[in-house]
Formats: structure tokens, C-alpha cells, sequence
């Protein structure tokens, strides 16, 4: 029934024209690899007059995938029809009737919404608002409500055509991925660190997930992660990195014997963003994601984030720095790595009793000349 999609935009509107037609195709581009990816035959996509335009007869499925393409605020699967009066009402009224039976309702509560993008039609928007509610009371057991209605029919026309429709779908708006440059995202088996990512895609930025290994269990869990991330990545070409730490053990039994363990884990974290500085630089990304949430953890307390952000002079960002868990829980779920982030993983058995709480930058520069031999800020300071 329907042959097209209208994909709506926000933030790329307020482009200036230039930047505004690059958005555009950046995000008609991703629009090409989510249909593509997912098997969804179209005849053509284009821009036009602030929208986009997806022709295709697999319109319903094509929505479904498109709510997972960044840059997108609302998409209507609709049916594209002459700019005349008359066919407007038929297919104003087929719609209706269809969208009746989907709901179930003997008599629904409905309103018509229309938007002249292009003025060559002769009548304007309440003119034709009101021409297509009155047909639909004509041929069908309805009422009109404007604020309290079951159906919303929408009617848009430009360059002569009308697009009509009855659904008007939300997606996750933000910035089409590729405009914003590459990022490295180290994502662990948690919950935080894949939400991290996912807000970071959210602002077009193309991510480049890194691991660093922990065991197979955690690995499995966190290429599942990755996965489910992916539907959301169109636009990027990021592919799971995993590093393998080396003398991890031995490093390990060191500050044990110096009876310095209780900064393990704020070590383990400054050894992971080296090593995703490293990757940054290799791939040309312009910062480094992680998960943190302020006081969440020991890890996470100021002192020890500003000593894990020497690592690396590459911007550190922290999307979820001022989220609760509650937030960070629920983003989680509507993106579906939830389930998967609490999955089984591997026991980590170093994790001190007693971490460091708010450790200092020069007795951790001390520890580290010991343990490794070198100053930890010697590229940086």
C-alpha cells in the first residue's frame, strides 16, 4: 500500500544551505547502507525541500530500520498521490480505514493535520485539514477530536504530489555518523560503557570499539555488545579491536609485594587508555570514550579519573559523567545491550579489597617508575 518513506530531520535544518546539503548526504548515504544491509529493495532516495524521501514498496519494514539511522527525528510511511483534492480524501480515507481496523476501534477519535512545504496548491493547510475531515465523517463511523484522538491523518504536499499518511514514527534524531570524525570507544562486558558509545554514535561520530581482553567468557560477551551496537553504526566501519595485555600477572604480584595494590585498578585503567591512545593515533580518531560515571566506583572518583586521563593527550570523553545508573540502565534497555551486558563473564581476580579512593597523582607516578621504569608522563608532561 504505501511506496514511499518520509524521513524527517532536526538539527541538519539549521545548517547553514552549503553545510546543510552535506549533512544531507551524508545521511542519505547512510540511509543507502541501513536498507542495503538489511535487504530492503528501494528505487531511489532523495532530498527535497527540508525532507527526505525513501521510494520503496517495503515501506513498513523500511521504517523499522531507519529508526536506527542517526540524524533521523520522526519517519511516516505514506502513500504519494496527485496533488488534487479528491485523491487526497481517497487515500486520507483508505489509510483511515486501515489504520481503524489495526486499532480496533468502531468509532475512533481522530484529527488531520496538513503542511503546504511547496504553496502551488490553491487551498491552504486548515482548508484542507478541514476538506479531508469532512470526507472521513462522510464514509466512515468517526469524530473529530483535535487533542484527544486515537488517529492523527497527515497530509503533506509538495511540487505537486500530496503525501499521505497515518503514522508518524519516532527515531533517535541526532547527528548522521561520519560527520563528526572517529572516536576510540574501550568497551568492557558492563553496562556503562556500551551506553558511552552509543551516545557518542548519537553525536555522528564514527566509533572505534576496543577491548581489552579479560578472558574468553568476557570477550564472547562483549563481541555480542558490539553486535547489537552495529545496528545503530550505519555510516561507520568500526570492527571489534581486542588487545591482550602483556605481563598482566606479573605487574599484578608487584604491587601486591610492594603493598600498593589498593591502586590496581586506577593502574589497569591507565595501562587501557595507552593502549587505546595507540589505536587513536593509528587510526586517526580525535579522543577516547569511556564509561564513567562520576563516584560511581572507586575508579570513577575525580582524583582517579584526572589520574587515568594522563595517559593520554588525546581528549578523554565521558558521556555519562553526571547519569545515574537508573538513566544509564534505561538507555541500556531501549538500545538492547542491557541483557547482554549482564551475561556471565570472567571472574577478575585481582580486584583489591580496598581500592584506592582518591589516589594522588605524584605517589601514582612514583609507583609507576617502579613498577615499570619509566615516568608515566614522559610523552605528555
Amino acid at each position: 500500500m504505501f511506496n514511499v518513506v518520509i524521513v524527517r530531520y532536526g538539527e541538519i535544518g539549521t545548517k547553514a544551505r552549503q553545510t546543510r546539503r552535506w549533512f544531507e548526504n551524508i545521511l542519505m548515504n547512510n540511509i543507502r547502507e541501513a536498507l542495503v544491509s538489511e535487504g530492503i529493495e528501494f528505487k531511489k532516495i532523495e532530498a527535497k525541500h527540508g525532507r527526505i524521501l525513501v521510494r520503496t514498496n517495503r515501506a513498513k519494514e523500511a521504517v523499522e530500520v531507519l529508526q536506527r539511522v542517526f540524524g533521523i527525528v520522526s519517519l511516516s510511511p505514506a502513500m504519494e498521490v496527485d496533488a488534487e483534492m479528491d485523491k487526497i480524501n481517497k487515500t486520507a480515507l483508505k489509510l483511515f480505514r486501515k489504520k481503524k481496523r489495526e486499532l480496533g476501534l468502531e468509532k475512533p477519535k481522530f484529527r488531520v493535520t496538513a503542511r503546504r512545504i511547496t504553496k502551488e496548491f490553491p487551498l491552504k493547510s486548515p482548508e484542507i485539514q478541514a476538506k479531508v475531515g469532512e470526507y472521513i465523517l462522510e464514509n466512515e463511523e468517526s469524530e473529530v477530536n483535535l487533542h484527544d484522538y486515537d488517529i492523527e491523518v497527515g497530509v503533506e504536499l509538495m511540487d505537486g504530489k500530496a503525501y499521505v499518511f497515518v503514522d508518524r514514527v519516532k527515531a533517535w534524531g541526532g547527528l548522521p555518523i561520519g560527520t563528526q570524525g572517529k572516536v576510540v570507544a574501550l568497551l568492557s562486558g558492563g553496562i556503562d560503557s556500551p551506553v558511552a558509545a552509543f551516545l557518542m554514535m548519537k553525536r555522528g561520530v564514527e566509533v572505534i570499539p576496543v577491548h581489552i581482553y579479560m578472558g574468553e567468557k568476557t570477550l564472547e560477551k562483549v563481541r555480542k555488545i558490539w553486535n547489537q551496537l552495529k545496528k545503530y553504526h550505519y555510516g561507520g566501519k568500526g570492527e571489534l579491536i581486542v588487545v591482550r595485555p602483556k605481563d598482566r600477572e606479573k605487574i599484578i604480584e608487584k604491587l601486591t609485594e610492594m603493598k600498593k595494590d589498593k591502586y590496581t585498578c586506577v593502574l589497569c585503567k591507565f595501562n587501557m587508555v595507552r593502549n587505546a591512545d595507540k589505536i587513536a593515533r593509528d587510526f586517526g580518531a580525535k579522543g577516547i570514550v569511556m564509561g564513567d560515571s562520576l563516584g560511581q566506583v572507586a575508579s570513577q572518583t575525580l582524583e582517579n579519573m584526572y589520574i587515568v586521563s594522563q595517559a593520554s593527550d588525546l581528549p578523554i570523553y565521558r558521556p555519562l559523567i553526571g547519569m545515574d545508573k537508573e538513566e544509564i540502565v534505561g538507555i541500556a534497555k531501549k538500545i538492547g545491550t542491557f541483557e547482554l551486558s549482564t551475561l556471565p563473564e570472567d571472574e577478575i581476580p585481582f580486584i583489591p579489597k580496598h581500592p584506592i579512593i582518591r589516589g594522588s597523582w605524584e605517589e601514582f607516578r612514583k609507583l609507576y617508575r617502579e613498577v615499570f621504569g619509566e615516568d608515566p608522563c614522559q610523552r605528555k608532561c
